[in-house]
Parts: structure tokens; sequence; C-alpha cells
């Protein structure tokens, strides 16, 4: 038979004896806490509130807990140092309520049931007698932040720190209150609690006096300041590079002799010869009444939202808005019109971002009523301190918040500039270019320029160094210099493959020095060159903007007709690289950036940045590069060779000349390989004209209409008539070779 279970003896150490305590310290507990609350008429009551007064309450809650040791197992719930701050704060609470009263009070039973009671009475005189009020304030005072310690978790030094930075304003607020919070989840508050310390917006609005909202402004504008002088770090890090020894290529193999640098004494450009920046003094009064503003007029539609930042750009203001929770952006965006209106707004509308990358606020952004343009030498005065981080530089201006944005084109590879006419985009051209020109040596980038204007923008770059060719005007050999471009290209990616390199760096580097410069092609107006060339010079630009990145053939396209008969599909998606200046209507922007924006910009400079490392655009001041600077430039470049030493491609000369000054219509070895096919179709059906051809020979248009004029001038088809189909003036094909070899018997 199983034994039985002994039965335990009731001691003071028994779980029974434990339970009963606890249960009794409950009571007593809940007597004490209720005390204050119910009718004094119990002698019961009435005692207790006698003997602690309204401390009753903290005291009844030390005793609860305390029952809480001797009737739960579990010490997940309870702790030493827990109990220990509760009758700390108890203590010191039954001394504050007792401190305040008079000598007369401290001996009316009324008066102290309304105090400290008894208890009270006896702590406060008992250390007043031995140290005096002040000290007595100071020590009860001290216990108090001990005691919340003891019961929070929070330390004494997370404490200190809090004090030292309790600015109601600062968003970077103390560390401490952490532990308040895990203690608020701890005692079973619900997990959406918020406890307000940097100034936004909690669930219910907190009603400010026009005090608070200057004060807080005030500083908003205080810690923007001294933001914007911080230096700007950049993500970027210098890569120590490692000597490699030149490499030979063998003789059977090469396909052209590396050439070796030139200008190894090159003096760039002093920033001296820049125009010196003006800067206007920026109104912070203004700035705190637009602020005002903003919210006011936002709260007159029902919208809770403060002014947490004030960023101030060049040219325009960014004011940051903490909203309240459960409010729709959306809402905020349809009231931009409102805004501009409330605002007096030199525009329109307003811009307003939502949200700001990286932020939980709403942009609000408008006009700067005292603008700072953005000068090349400051540009350019940075650049030159980190210019060996970048292999293209391209100097774009600076951000929202003042920062100075420099990208490297050959990171992008290539960029397409669009906006309205007027709007700064030949201005940024030559920012790009001018930035490239204070960096970059002749050996060290070449450039490829076309100005289908006759010139008007970049006939002041004809005669320096660094260009392969003299600027190109005539729409009709844009297409014999993109064809050698591309020729260009696939020279250099056979070189490539000769020393195993996959890209431009990596061949400079292991020849040793800088064999193969970058080639740069600017296009001033692809508009142009599209409408009249159309599909060659479309086809041309995608090779190249497809495979130019691995060799340092890179493309900088602009247009000022951002259409998509002009930016097509196809360019845009080998182009990342996008610069959205001031446009009419949203379609255009969302043509050039793939969303709307544009619309919104200022001109003068004012543009939306996008590339692949930005998923959302960035709105920049464009850098100001006035006539003079760059002709300042220009003229120190040319100051440093003679023209005569100035060596252009001869062989980009050669291919633009013979397709400019072709004039031999009878020569067999100029005409097309087709051109044989071609004359026995048209003989065979004495039927001449270009789709007549397309169909037969299955080509393209443009081949045939080549075919059709090369048929003309050999003399074998008439001249065009109207809509009418041409005439066939032979009847063999024979007849035609017979007159070439006629005219080659006459020379």
């Amino acid at each position: 038979m199983p034994r039985k279970k002994k039965k335990q003896p009731i001691t003071i150490q028994s779980s029974e004896t434990k339970i009963l305590f606890g249960i009794i310290l409950f009571v007593i507990g809940l007597i004490v806490l209720i005390s204050s609350f119910v009718n004094q008429d119990s002698p019961l009551f009435d005692t207790v509130t006698l003997k602690l007064g309204y401390s009753s309450i903290v005291w009844g809650i030390f005793f609860i807990y305390i029952s809480f040791f001797f009737l739960t197992k579990s010490k997940k719930f309870i702790s030493i140092k827990q109990s220990v701050g509760l009758f700390l704060f108890s203590a010191c609470l039954s001394v504050l309520l007792s401190f305040w009263q008079i000598e007369e009070q401290l001996n009316n039973p009324d008066a102290l049931r309304g105090a400290g009671g008894e208890l009270g009475k006896i702590l406060h005189l008992s250390m007043n007698n031995v140290v005096g009020n002040f000290i007595e304030i100071v020590i009860v005072l001290i216990l108090l932040i001990i005691s919340f310690s003891l019961i929070t978790g929070t330390t004494l030094e997370q404490i200190r720190d809090f004090l030292e930075s309790s600015v109601p304003e600062e968003e970077k607020e103390s560390k401490g209150l952490f532990d308040i919070r895990s203690f608020f989840k701890k005692l079973g508050e619900p997990k959406d609690l918020d406890i307000n310390i940097t100034g936004d917006d909690s669930h219910e609005a907190k009603i400010e006096s026009e005090e608070d909202v200057e004060k807080r402004l005030e500083s908003i504008l205080n810690t923007e300041e001294s933001r914007e002088s911080e230096t700007v770090q950049r993500e970027d890090a210098d890569t120590d590079e490692i000597p490699v020894d030149s490499v030979k290529i063998p003789d059977e193999t090469e396909v052209r002799e590396p050439q070796k640098p030139k200008y190894t004494d090159w003096v760039f450009p002093s920033t001296a010869i820049l125009q010196e920046p003006e800067i206007q003094k920026q109104n912070k009064e203004l700035y705190k009444e637009k602020a005002l503003v903003i919210e006011q007029t936002l709260k007159s539609f029902g919208i809770q939202a403060k002014v947490v930042q004030v960023s101030v750009g060049p040219t325009v203001l960014r004011f940051s808005l903490s909203i309240s929770v459960g409010v729709k952006v959306s809402r905020i965006k349809n009231l931009s019109n409102d805004l501009a209106l409330a605002l007096a707004s030199q525009t329109s509308s307003v811009r307003i971002e939502a949200p700001i990358p990286g932020t939980s606020y709403v942009g609000v952004e408008i006009p700067n009523p005292t603008p700072n343009f953005v000068y090349t030498k400051d540009m350019v005065t940075r650049l030159n301190r980190e210019k060996d981080k970048f292999e293209l530089p391209l100097i774009l201006g600076k951000d929202i918040t003042a920062k100075t944005n420099i990208k490297d084109l050959a990171k992008i590879p290539h960029l397409l500039v669009a906006g309205a006419t007027g709007t700064g985009k030949s201005v940024a051209i030559n920012s790009l270019l001018t930035g490239l020109l204070m960096t970059k040596s002749p050996d060290e980038v070449k450039f490829i320029m076309i100005d289908p204007k006759m010139g008007v923008e970049m006939a002041i770059y004809n005669g320096i160094p660094h260009l392969l060719n003299p600027v190109i005007t005539d729409s009709e050999s844009v297409i014999n210099a993109l064809q050698w471009s591309i020729e260009e290209m696939m020279r250099r990616y056979r070189q490539l493959k000769q020393v195993r390199a996959k890209k431009l760096t990596e061949y400079n580097k292991k020849l040793g020095y800088m064999a193969m410069p970058y080639i740069v092609i600017v296009i001033d107006e692809m508009a142009d060159l599209i409408l009249t060339s159309g599909i060659d010079v479309e086809t041309k630009i995608q090779r190249l903007a497809q495979m130019g990145r691995a060799v340092g053939i890179h493309l900088i396209l602009a247009t000022q007709k951002p259409t998509v008969n002009v930016i097509t599909g196809l360019i845009k998606s080998n182009i990342p690289g996008r610069m959205a200046f001031a446009v009419a209507t949203s379609m255009d922007s969302r043509v050039i950036l793939d969303e709307s924006g544009a619309e919104t910009l200022l001109g003068n400079g004012d543009m939306l940045y996008k590339d692949q490392t930005t998923p959302k655009s960035l709105r920049i001041q464009g850098t100001y590069t006035s006539t003079e600077d760059s002709e300042s430039v220009i003229k120190a470049i040319k100051e440093q060779v003679r023209e005569e030493e100035i060596e252009y491609s001869e062989e980009l000369s050669e291919a633009i000349e013979k397709g400019v000054t072709e004039e031999t219509p009878n020569g067999s070895s100029e005409r097309d390989p087709e051109f044989e096919k071609a004359l026995a179709v048209i003989v065979a059906t004495q039927k001449a004209s270009a789709s007549y051809l397309q169909r037969k020979m299955k080509i393209g248009y443009n081949k045939a209409a080549r075919l059709i004029d090369e048929l003309y001038e050999a003399g074998a088809i008439g001249p065009q008539d109207g809509a009418k189909p041409r005439k066939v003036l032979i009847t063999s094909p024979d007849q035609i070779s017979s007159s070439t070899k006629g005219d080659e018997v006459d020379e």
C-alpha cells in the first residue's frame, strides 16, 4: 500500500502561514488606502486618517505591495528595491504634506487629517529640529529622487542626464524615460502609451501659448543655423591605389599603341579667377511668421500640425511638419493652393513633399524671400578638397538643406538635362563643364561638343586642348561623329580585351599611366537632332548609352522639349541620371523623371535631380556659372597651350569631313553594297520608289531612300515629280557600268 504523505506542521515558515500573513497585510493595506475616501464616522478609518492623513493612499499601496511577497510564489512582479522605494516615497510624502503647515495647524487634529497625519508631524519635527527648513526640504527631495529611481528602475545617471538636457522643444531628449515606458508596460498600461518629450503632437493636441510657440520656433531656427555650419561628411572613402607594373601588349595583337600623357605639367585654373558669391542675410523673424501661418492655416482645416524644423536652402525654405496620428497625408497635399494663398507665395502653388525621405515629417516648400544663389567658386573650392574621390566630378549645386551635391559621371553614367526655355539648362551645362575643366587635364578627359544652335552656347570652348574636334554645329555631321564614337568604343573594347581589363580604370592602372582618357559627348539640343535626323541619331545614342560606360564614353544630353518623341523610352532606360528644370505641365515632368513635381519649380536653376542611387528626386539649386566665369576658365586653359600645339583627332575629323564632302556619285567604291541588287530590281520591274525597294529587298526605309538617291545620282532614274513614281531611264544594268568605265577613260 502506498504510504500516506505526512502533513506538514504549521510553522512560521510554512506556506499556509505566509498566505495568512499576506491576506492580513492586504486587508490592512486596503483599509489604509481607502480611509481618506470613506465616511470618517467609523472609528477605524478615523484613526488611520488621523495617524497618516492624505499620505495614507501611498502607505496603503505600500502595504498591498508588501503583501505580494507572502501571497505569490513567483518573484516576477515584486522586488526588494521597489518595496524600499515605495517606503521612502510614502515617508517623504508624509513629511512634505506636514512641511507646509504652521505650528498651530500641527496641533489641530482636523488639520493633520488633511495633511500628513501624526506620522508626518513626528517625522517633520524630528528633522526640522536638527537641520532646519532648507536642509530638510533638500533631504526630502533627494530621497524622492532616490525612491523614484528604485521604483522605476531608472539609474541616477539617467536622471542626471535628463535634468541636464530637459529642453521641451529639443528632439534628442534624455534616454532615461526609456525605463519609465518599460515600467508602465510592466504594470499593464496600454502599448500605445506615448510620452511626449520632443514637442511633437501626441494623440491629443496640446494648447500652446503664443510665447511657447515663439520659443519653439526660435529653438528650431537656432538648431538649423548650427546644422548648416557643420562640415558635410561624405560617404565615399578614399581608396589606396596599389602600384601595378606596366603591361606590354604583344605586337601581333596590338590594335592601337597607347598614347603617352602629353600634358604632364598641367596647371589647373585657380579659383581666384571666379566670381565672388553674393550673400544676403536671412530674416529669422520672417521664417517664424511663415511657420505660424502654416500651422494656423492647417488648423483652420482641422489638421493639427506643428513645425518641428525649418531647412533654409539657397532659394527654397522647407518647413517640416509633424502631424497628428490618423491624419491622411493626401489631405495636406490637396491644400497646397490654400497654403500658397495664405503664405502669399511668389509662385502659383507650394510644393509638398510627403513624407520627407528618412523622416516621419511632411515638407512644405516655398520660395526663400532672401535667396542666396550657388556660385561656382564655392562649389569648386569644395570639390578641390576631395577631387580625388571622383573620376568625372559634376558640380550640381546645393540641396534644400544647403548641403553640397557633387556627383560622379563615371558612376551615373549618363545624364539627361531637360526643362523649359530659360529655366537654367545651358547654365547648368556650363557649370558641369567648368567643374570638369577645373579638375581634369586634357590627358584625363576629352570632349565632343555638339551644338545645333550654330555654336551660340558652346563656341567659347573652341581652342581648348580637351576637345577632340571643334564644336560641331552642322546637324548633318552629327551622325558621322556619333558613328565614329561607336567605332572608337569598339576599338577600346578590343584594347581592354588584350590586357584582360573589365573597365577603363583597370586598363589605365595596368599600363601605369592615363593611356585611355574619358570621352564626354555633350549635346546641347537633342530635340533638333531627333527631329531632323530621326532614328539614325536615336539608335546611335542608344548604343553608346548601352555600352559606353565600361570604356569611359559618357553622354550629357540636353533638351528644351521634354516630349516622348524626343526622350523615348529606350533612351530613358539607358540614361539613369536626370536633371529636370521647371516645365509647363506635370506630363512633361513625368517624361523626364517618371514622376510629377518639376511643374512646381521656380526656375533660375531650381531643379529636381534623380539617378539610380536616389529612389526619390532631390531638389537642388543648380550652380550659377556666369559667362565671365566660363571665359576666365577657358582663358586660363588656353594660356597654357599654344594654338599650333592643339591636336584634334584626325580620325574624327576625317569621319566628319567624309560625310559632309562626299562628291563621288559615280564611284562604285562609295556606293551601298546593295546598289547593284537595287539596280537590277528597278530595271527588271521599271519601277523606282523607296517604299517599292523596301518591300522587294526587305530593307529599312532609310536604306531604301539612300539607294534611291544613289540611283538618281548614277543616272538610272529620273528626278522626283510630286507624288508620281520616278521614271526609270535605263533598260539594262550594264548601261550604268559602261558609263562608269567611260568616265574613268576620260579621266
